[in-house]
């Protein structure tokens, strides 16, 4: 796959999809089928949309190998070749990448999402080596993740050297400042398909990118798809009354629950469960929201709804 191919293959609001589980933690396959119906059915679509599975929304740092390879079969299976399905293959070793970048891709995952190590900060070498395995070692696209906030911020320069290897060919890009994140944009859009991770939707397509990471898809598909869609129609304007409407006091409302708990999946399933849709509760550590927060939310979803 080249870059181009990239480009048309994965556009549009990239979903950091959720991973139900039953009351006793145990992974719900079956409600993991019906959301990944749910979101198709409601218009998400290869260049309308990106299944991200088994990732921070998905709470991958809490599952073992096994699940995660679980949830990426069964999210394949599921969408039916009718939306792309990446998925994460992020570990600190090398070998447990490959193993997982071979799987995905054996399985019909159409894009893998790696960052570099952390907890050791490791030098340039180490990150590139890591990529080099996947690249050489499996046939699976690879999406760079600049995940900084967690491991360390790659600079441009790291990411253009990541961008020659076989198969790099999507960058998920957020920067700690928006003079890098800029830059990146403009240095880096020609050579990798680009996805932003920075919630700044205009800005962002402006300068090339060609989706957006979100998680309001889990419960409101119809949403970020607007958004996206008038992007595209170069409706900025518009696209930042839709943003006033609903994903900024969203993303409020998320900062207090992250307040209170750790991870992504205890705000994503508290909106899916507010719709209906089985999610389950968050693997622990992680706790569900309080109900004082969930209360919040009702008239949250209920006054969008109602704007809708």
């Amino acid at each position: 796959m080249d870059v181009q191919q990239a480009r048309t293959i994965f556009r549009g609001p990239m979903i950091s999809v959720a991973t139900p589980l039953t009351p006793d933690f145990e992974l719900d396959l079956d409600a993991l089928r019906s959301n990944v119906r749910f979101m198709i059915d409601r218009g998400v679509r290869q260049g309308q949309g990106v299944l991200l599975v088994a990732a921070a929304g998905g709470e991958f740092p809490m599952l073992s190998m096994e699940e995660r390879k679980e949830v990426t079969r069964v999210s394949v299976e599921a969408a039916r070749g009718e939306v792309p399905v990446a998925t994460s293959i992020q570990f600190n070793g090398t070998r447990e990448v490959v193993e997982m970048a071979r799987f995905a891709y054996e399985v019909g995952a159409s894009l893998g999402q790696l960052s570099a190590p952390f907890y050791y900060e490791p030098p340039d070498d180490d990150i590139f080596g890591l990529f080099k395995a996947a690249s050489i070692e499996s046939d699976l696209p690879i999406m760079i993740y600049n995940n900084w906030w967690n491991t360390l911020n790659m600079n441009i320069d790291m990411v253009a050297r990541l961008a020659e290897l076989r198969n790099v060919v999507v960058l998920k890009w957020s920067a700690p400042n928006s003079g890098q994140f800029t830059e990146g944009l403009h240095e880096l859009t020609d050579r990798l398909a680009i996805i932003d991770n920075s919630g700044q939707h205009v800005w962002a397509h402006m300068m090339g990118a060609v989706g957006f990471i979100t998680h309001v898809s889990n419960f409101w598909p119809e949403y970020p798809l607007e958004i996206w869609n008038l992007l595209e129609q170069q409706d900025y304007r518009q696209v930042i009354q839709k943003l006033t409407e609903f994903k900024w006091r969203w993303r409020k409302w998320v900062g207090k629950v992250v307040a209170e708990t750790e991870g992504e999946g205890p705000f994503i399933k508290a909106a899916m469960e507010e719709v209906g849709l089985p999610a389950g509760p968050p693997r622990p550590p992680a706790r569900p929201v309080s109900p004082a927060l969930r209360e919040e939310l009702h008239r949250l979803l209920s006054e969008a709804r109602s704007a809708a």
